[in-house]
């Protein structure tokens, strides 16, 4: 599906929902970024590090439609990124992102959520599995129907479908589709501030030739609001995996002097556990945010990553224009494939600050490290990033 495709679809899908009723509040926000940035080491690599100026020129436009019973979003967004010296990574990523929603029956809401993004791997691989493949062009599509269905006033139930297909410009990396079916009952207790929530999922990822890396996740978890201002979430549980992949096998049975390579299919059974717990605390003029998980996700080299995240953020309003941001993430990675293990970390330290020149205009200066740790054989790769982003919004609100 190419970049005239999603357009076309998102303008078809804005007129289509303007018919579902009279009464509607619809709102349009295009903005423009312009970012300059310096960076110490912009493949994240541990030997010959190259630093650069990278300019980043990103027009978007956010899209909102809503009536009593519908609900339309959609997000339209390039970002051409410049590079000063190695003009040879210069890239523009697309994102185009369209979510629906439809209140059928009073008990009844289904919804549609679809993504087409180009970008490149060494972001997307980083802020998915913290694993540093390098800078390629990654093409990603998402499609994820779903049904919400309000049993009682406080049961509730969701099914939903997702679908994710990778393709990566190297052949070095491995495409891969991903298929996930999930289950979810939602019970609110009489106290009205805590929901207790039970998540089902049977998901597969598919490689090339037929391997295959399939999931069953059984969990239990709770959202607890303590205030308005403060509450908590937590999900926990067991992944039940199958893996089946094609390896190589040496046969040595015809003669000592002759070697034949099989291929051999190697299958593997083996529970792994499941984990993602998050808080939002506001006050006044400070918020604070965190957040612990483990959970596994595809590789670009065609097996699956198990990994733990913590993060945290500090949010700070100074005044009315000036706001700033403190933050970080570290992420504990181990891939497993037919040739080698080897674990990984990465992790790194943020601080920006905001200031609202107008209503419509922001200025954004920022710092961030970036460190990326290998254990076999053991070696660290570090970067430095300082920038400053311009921005422009110019929102547009009509109600009838």
């Amino acid at each position: 599906m190419g970049t005239r495709t999603w357009l076309g679809l998102a303008i078809i899908m804005s007129l289509w929902a303007t018919n579902f009723a009279v009464a509607a509040d619809w709102s349009l926000v295009p903005s423009v970024t312009q970012k300059t940035e310096f960076n110490s080491n912009i493949n994240l690599t541990y030997h010959n590090p190259l630093s650069d100026f990278i300019f980043t020129l990103t027009p978007a436009a956010d899209f909102n439609y809503a009536t009593e019973i519908t609900q339309l979003q959609g997000h339209l967004g390039l970002s051409g990124q410049h590079f000063l010296t190695n003009s040879n990574l210069d890239h523009v990523d697309q994102n185009y992102q369209i979510n629906g929603k439809y209140q059928a029956t009073p008990k009844v809401n289904l919804s549609l959520n679809t993504s087409y993004i180009v970008d490149t791997t060494l972001l997307e691989e980083l802020a998915t599995s913290g694993r540093n493949i390098g800078r390629s062009p990654r093409t990603s599509f998402l499609a994820n129907p779903g049904m919400t269905y309000n049993i009682t006033e406080r049961l509730s139930s969701m099914i939903n479908y997702n679908v994710n297909r990778v393709l990566y410009q190297l052949p070095q990396y491995t495409d891969y589709t991903t298929h996930q079916i999930g289950l979810t009952f939602n019970y609110l207790m009489k106290n009205e501030r805590t929901t207790l929530t039970n998540t089902n999922i049977a998901r597969a990822y598919l490689y090339p030739g037929g391997n295959s890396y399939k999931t069953m996740g059984f969990y239990l978890g709770a959202n607890h609001k303590f205030t308005e201002n403060w509450e908590v979430n937590l999900l926990a549980g067991l992944n039940i995996n199958n893996s089946n992949f094609a390896t190589q096998v040496l046969d040595f049975s015809q003669s000592q002097f002759f070697v034949t390579v099989n291929e051999k299919r190697v299958q593997h059974t083996k529970g792994t556990p499941y984990f993602n717990a998050s808080t939002t605390r506001r006050w006044t003029n400070f918020s604070l945010t965190g957040g612990l998980s483990r959970d596994q996700t595809p590789s670009a080299y065609g097996y699956v990553t198990s990994f733990a995240r913590a993060y945290a953020s500090l949010a700070y309003n100074f005044t009315e224009r000036l706001t700033g941001n403190l933050g970080g993430a570290y992420s504990l990675s181990a891939q497993a494939s037919q040739a080698y293990n080897n674990d990984y970390s990465y992790y790194n330290v943020s601080a920006q600050l905001a200031y609202k020149i107008t209503e419509k205009l922001s200025v954004t200066p920022g710092y961030q490290f970036s460190q990326y740790d290998y254990t076999n054989p053991v070696r660290s790769a570090h970067a430095h990033s300082a920038y400053a982003m311009l921005s422009y919004t110019y929102p547009i609100h009509y109600q009838k």
